[in-house]
C-alpha cells in the first residue's frame, strides 16, 4: 500500500499490482506506451496534465488516487473520527506555471475542505493568463512575502504577511507576488478535490513530484 510520500511511479505500480495487470495491459487500457509507463514506475518520467487524466480514465480511478489518496476507504455510512496529518516537507507537490502547490493531508479523499500550501510565481496578469475559477469558497493566509489578489469584480487587494482573505471561488481570481521573494500562502478551498486539481489544467502543463 502506498503512503503520502509515495511517488506517482510507486502509486501506479501499486494499482497495477493490486489488479494483477501487466504493463502491456495497462498500456492497452490507457493508450500510454509501455516504455512511458515503465519510466513512470521507475520514477524516470513525470506526466503532463493531459496524460495524467488519460492514465486515471484508463485505469478507472479518481485522479486524486494518483496523489496517494485512497478513495472509498472512509466512505462507509456514519464514519466518524477521521484524522490524518502531514509532517513538515511532506505532501503531494504540483508545479504549474503560476504556482507551486503542496497538497497536505492527502490520505483522506472527499474532504469538506482542501488545505494547500502554495508559492505564487506570477507577477503580472499578462504572465498569469486567464483568471482561475472553481466551485466553492476559498480562504488564504499570507505566510511570507506580499501579494495582490486580483478578481473580476473587486479592485486589486494587496496583502502582507499575516493578512488573510475569504472569497467566492466562482469569481475569477489570481494571486500575484509583489514582494522581492515569491509570496507563500496557506490556502483552504471548499471544493471537491478532483475538481480543484482539474482547474490546474487551465492550458498549463503540471507535474507531480514525489
Amino acid at each position: 500500500m502506498t503512503d503520502a510520500k509515495s511517488s506517482l511511479g510507486d502509486i501506479l505500480k501499486d494499482i497495477r499490482n493490486r489488479n494483477r495487470w501487466t504493463l502491456a495491459e495497462v498500456s492497452s487500457m490507457t493508450g500510454l506506451a509501455v516504455s512511458t509507463l515503465s519510466k513512470v514506475e521507475n520514477n524516470q518520467m513525470q506526466l503532463t496534465y493531459d496524460r495524467l487524466i488519460q492514465l486515471a480514465q484508463g485505469l478507472k480511478v479518481d485522479i486524486v488516487e494518483l496523489f496517494g489518496t485512497m478513495a472509498g476507504v472512509e466512505d462507509a455510512p456514519n464514519m466518524l473520527g477521521r484524522r490524518t496529518y502531514t509532517k513538515s516537507g511532506d505532501g503531494r507537490e504540483i508545479i504549474t506555471q503560476n504556482y507551486d502547490y503542496l497538497y497536505v493531508c492527502t490520505e483522506i479523499s472527499k474532504k469538506s475542505m482542501v488545505p494547500i500550501l502554495a508559492v505564487a510565481r506570477a507577477r503580472t496578469l499578462e504572465e498569469f493568463g486567464p483568471l482561475i475559477r472553481h466551485k466553492g469558497e476559498e480562504f488564504f493566509y499570507v505566510i511570507d512575502g506580499e501579494l495582490e489578489l486580483h478578481t473580476e469584480i473587486y479592485a486589486p487587494l494587496r496583502l502582507k504577511k499575516g493578512d488573510s482573505c475569504y472569497f467566492d471561488a466562482m469569481m475569477g481570481h489570481a494571486y500575484l507576488s509583489v514582494s522581492e521573494e515569491p509570496a507563500q500562502i496557506l490556502c483552504v478551498c471548499s471544493t471537491p478535490e478532483t475538481e480543484l486539481v482539474s482547474t490546474l489544467a487551465n492550458s498549463q502543463t503540471i507535474k507531480l513530484k514525489s
